[in-house]
């Protein structure tokens, strides 16, 4: 099994319309109603926060999501300054997968695969322009993985 198809499987579910360098529709309705400015820092915290909880109380509808053969999105809410994303590893053989090279290293391709979808994470310019991060946790059968990817890790 190749572990990097579930990070950038669950990276390209989080946000597959990414433009980089470009403003969102999501960014210019917040600039429209003032939540942020017109260099996307965050104004009002508090309003993006509610949006944010709308939007995500929206996309908890439709899930859970298998988005591969072998990770299903169980949970995503966002907020002004984080994204929370909870998530199961469902493949067969990925305890020994795991067993063989062992949980730190498996967290640390987790954590590669991230890095190299930070595009993808960060899809809106607000998210690349006020600290912000993602917090993901995958669980298989026998373990759980806790990752935590800041915006000021990537290069966009």
């Amino acid at each position: 099994m190749n572990f990097k198809i579930i990070s950038l499987s669950i990276t390209t579910f989080l946000l597959t319309q990414s433009i980089p360098s470009y403003a969102t529709e999501l960014d210019d309705y917040f600039i429209q109603n003032q939540l942020i400015e017109k260099n996307y820092k965050i104004k009002d915290s508090k309003k993006l926060d509610e949006v944010l909880n709308a939007l995500s109380d929206e996309d908890s509808r439709v899930l859970p999501v298998q988005i591969d053969q072998n990770t299903v999105i169980e949970k995503i809410r966002m907020y002004h300054d984080h994204i929370d994303l909870e998530g199961l590893i469902t493949s067969e053989n990925f305890k020994q997968f795991s067993d063989s090279i062992g949980q730190e290293k498996t967290q640390q391709l987790l954590m590669q695969g991230m890095l190299e979808n930070c595009h993808l994470i960060f899809e809106n310019e607000f998210q690349r322009h006020n600290p912000y991060y993602v917090k993901m946790k995958l669980s298989s059968e026998q373990k759980s993985y806790q990752l935590k990817l800041k915006n000021d890790q990537c290069s966009f």
